[in-house]
């Protein structure tokens, strides 16, 4: 990647955190975004079409990033061990992030946030599905019925995120508590741990 084109993602990413941060994302402005960042627009418009898609590409990122800290989601010596530690990281993320996702929550977040939320859960399941096929309910084994269940449980924990959000403080234990609960026990795969 280019050197300048690098230094003014950061510049962006750096901006956008911080303006998000403050305040509805849907109220930032491209001139407000390129003045914090010491952009042109030119530039800005090189990285995205507006502040709310430039967000969801920087968050998009940073999940993206976790999915692929977490191989023993799809790979683990373990499935359980794999899939609290993939949502303890989301929640963690989120946490991290609180402001800027509850300024982007009106009170759903905007498509193209909750749509990285989903896309990054549902590929992670998919690949933990994968590993561990043993995990999954009889007769449906197969790459569609994997895809199947995989886009339910990550809708489910977007929306899950999106009810947990709002709570307050945004306690990170808690809400991977809460969504490792709501989800179907077959995701953790058989107990194997020695007792």
């Amino acid at each position: 990647m280019d050197p300048r084109f690098r230094r003014s993602r950061e510049a962006l990413r750096a901006a956008v955190y911080r303006l998000a941060g403050q305040r509805p994302i849907t109220e930032v402005t491209v001139t407000e975004l390129c003045h914090e960042a010491g952009v042109t627009r030119d530039t800005f418009y090189r990285h995205a079409a507006s502040p709310v898609e430039l967000l969801a590409a920087v968050l998009r990122e940073e999940l993206e990033s976790i999915a692929a800290s977490h191989p023993d989601l799809a790979g683990g010596l373990h499935a359980d061990s794999g899939m609290r530690a993939g949502v303890h990281s989301l929640c963690a993320h989120v946490a991290e992030h609180a402001a800027v996702y509850r300024n982007a929550a009106r009170p759903h977040l905007l498509p193209p946030l909750r749509e990285n939320l989903e896309v990054v859960v549902r590929e992670s399941l998919e690949a933990h599905a994968r590993a561990y096929p043993e995990i999954l309910p009889p007769g449906t084994d197969s790459p569609d019925d994997i895809r199947v269940l995989a886009a339910y449980a990550a809708s489910g924990t977007a929306g899950a995120v999106e009810a947990w959000l709002p709570t307050d403080p945004l306690d990170v234990a808690r809400g991977e508590r809460l969504i490792i609960a709501a989800s179907p026990a077959f995701w953790h795969g058989p107990d194997t741990t020695p007792r």
